[in-house]
């Protein structure tokens, strides 16, 4: 890292003038006894199969708004569902013309056949079913999974002799208050089916799961430690062999041990090269299992090494001090896909959010792979949460559905480097008892499944008591800081909350998750100039603090949600964004593309002269 002679506060949301002076470049060498978050790989329940057979595409649908499906068998081989319509797997119903707005049953109905070996066994995945599903193979009831509609989970399916196979699912959307998000609470789209791609793995009796590996760069970031371990199924193998790939393709590391039920192990990194978003470096691990000299079954994943902490007004990435912006997303928004939207299609928009210069970014729930797998290459920071929504919920009845989801959410995601920190909760009462314990909860959980990255959570009612909210727990502050929109005030009384939160809790930096102008608040002037002006004056607020180490705004495009005060069906939304529902970009998006331009102006000095460059205009 270098030093560009330049005072961090100074490089603030992008958008500033810097002054580069080439006779003092330096090593940075910052040496600070900070909390640290290193990425951590974790291959969870779902391994790469000998073979892997994807059974998205055509499955015949229908609805069952009497819920009689059970009753008269449908899940049963022998079912006639010749009059069922056929659609395309990733499906939701929320988008087909007259079922908009119809919350409850559907089921899927699709044929399939494979040969297997005797000794293979079956593994259905399922990126994600909204929401909660019963699984049938051939009339036999395989699995079950509820509370959570964003989520991966997978069952274990008995072989077939003939290799044919008939798979029935019962799906349910209706609002529930044994789930999260809790009853209609939410404001996103509701949006029932099989919502994300759906597959078969074939594994051998003898097979690896689990691969789990910790990065840890030292203290100068000369050396790095890839420890972890790997489980191993049937016992009957010889030998694991582990082996670390740096970003060119080199083998830098390998490591071999007799099999065992849990296999340990450590490599070492030598001049590691660093994960940031600027050079998003990966490196790739790969675990073999071994018997008699072949390898019989493998597991692979990518690795990315860098330190993250939140502390003293900025992001330290790799000890280099930053003050960041981004924008978040809505998915599932456009009316014609939902949240069946292919990862083709979310790549779009996530190219989108790189040429605005988006380098943090959350979700309020969790998304699939294909996201971070984009930002793990392309360098975008990430917040993923679980979608504990509202002042609502009722969070003494969900510490169940709570660990579920935490467990469905980090364990499967753990491996992206992308991945900074875990959000617990959005917009719940963080001033009472129930907030409190629901917030130390979801620390506990995150502390044991993940103990390397960040916590937090999003709070709109710190501003009210900071020293009382249960943000005080966590490892920096995220405030929704809407002034002048929902809160009402004026953007000035933002600075006041920001200057309190500095005092109450000053060992504590704030993250400004969301701000922007909703056009749903009748008492407030709306329209797109409006959104440009508290986009640039919130902003430039933020910037005067120097407790604010970044800055998310709400929102990138106009969502879709079942609490939509504009259009209809399957267009019912809410008007946030700077591009539309169909990504047409508003004047707003040049405007946040600016206030998110790294660089405004650059003076670059040899000593005896100097030459300044204004405006210039760099994508990250």
């Amino acid at each position: 890292m270098i030093d560009l002679a330049v005072k961090p506060d100074v490089v603030w949301l992008q958008n500033r003038s810097i002054i580069l002076s080439l006779k003092n470049i330096k090593p940075m060498g910052v040496q600070m006894a900070l909390k640290t978050v290193t990425f951590m790989l974790f291959l969870c329940c779902f391994t790469f199969a000998s073979e892997t057979i994807s059974l998205d595409g055509l499955w015949k649908f229908n609805v069952d708004p009497r819920d009689i499906g059970l009753e008269n068998e449908w899940f049963s081989p022998s079912f006639h569902d010749d009059d069922w319509r056929q659609v395309a797997v990733p499906h939701t119903w929320q988008v087909d013309a007259g079922f908009e707005d119809y919350f409850g049953v559907g089921w899927y109905r699709r044929t399939f056949q494979t040969v297997s070996p005797a000794d293979a066994r079956l593994v259905l995945e399922f990126d994600a079913v909204y929401r909660d599903c019963i699984i049938w193979i051939n009339g036999q009831m395989i699995g079950n999974h509820s509370g959570s509609g964003w989520t991966p989970f997978s069952f274990e399916i008995p072989p077939n002799s003939d290799g044919k196979y008939q798979m029935a699912i019962r799906v349910d959307n209706s609002f529930s208050e044994r789930a999260l998000p809790y009853k209609d609470s939410f404001d996103w789209a509701n949006d029932g089916g099989i919502i994300r791609s759906v597959r078969l793995c074939k594994l051998p009796q003898q097979h690896l799961s689990h691969l789990m590996a910790s990065a840890i760069p030292s203290a100068d970031f000369r050396t790095a430690e890839v420890k972890g371990s790997v489980q191993v199924h049937g016992h009957k193998a010889d030998k694991v062999s582990i082996t670390l790939y740096d970003p060119n393709g080199n083998s830098v590391g390998h490591f071999t041990a007799d099999a065992a039920d849990t296999v340990h192990f450590s490599l070492q990194v030598v001049e590691p090269q660093l994960w940031h978003f600027d050079y998003p470096h990966l490196y790739h691990l790969e675990a073999q299992l071994i018997d008699q000299d072949r390898a019989i079954h493998s597991l692979d994943s990518n690795l990315g090494i860098r330190r993250i902490v939140v502390k003293d007004g900025y992001y330290w990435l790799n000890d280099e001090p930053m003050r960041l912006m981004g924008v978040e997303w809505m998915p599932g928004s456009d009316p014609r896909y939902g949240m069946a939207e292919s990862p083709e299609y979310m790549r779009t928009i996530l190219d989108d959010m790189k040429r605005l210069n988006c380098l943090i970014t959350r979700f309020h729930w969790q998304q699939d792979k294909s996201v971070f797998d984009f930002c793990d290459h392309h360098g975008i920071l990430v917040q993923e949460e679980i979608p504990t929504w509202g002042g609502a919920t009722k969070l003494e009845d969900l510490a169940d559905i709570q660990r579920a989801q935490m467990n469905e959410m980090i364990i499967p995601h753990f491996n992206h480097p992308s991945i900074y920190a875990w959000g617990l909760c959005n917009e719940i009462r963080g001033l009472e008892p129930a907030g409190h314990k629901f917030v130390l909860d979801g620390m506990a959980i995150g502390r044991k499944l993940d103990p390397y990255r960040l916590l937090t959570y999003a709070s709109n009612t710190l501003h009210n008591a900071p020293a009382n909210d249960a943000a005080r727990y966590l490892d920096f502050i995220e405030w929704n800081e809407y002034f002048e929109s929902w809160y009402g005030g004026s953007a000035a009384d933002a600075g006041e909350k920001l200057k309190l939160m500095q005092q109450q809790l000053p060992h504590l930096s704030v993250v400004v998750s969301e701000y922007g102008l909703c056009e749903c608040t009748p008492d407030n002037p709306v329209g797109d100039p409006r959104r440009i002006e508290i986009l640039k004056t919130h902003t430039d607020i933020y910037r005067q603090h120097p407790n604010v180490a970044g800055a998310i705004f709400f929102d990138y495009n106009d969502y879709r949600t079942h609490i939509g005060d504009k259009g209809k069906g399957a267009y019912k939304q809410r008007v946030h964004g700077v591009v539309d529902v169909f990504k047409r970009p508003k004047p707003s998006w040049d405007a946040l593309r600016d206030e998110m331009s790294p660089i405004k102006t650059m003076t670059i000095s040899t000593g005896a002269a100097s030459t300044t460059l204004t405006s210039m205009k760099v994508a990250i």
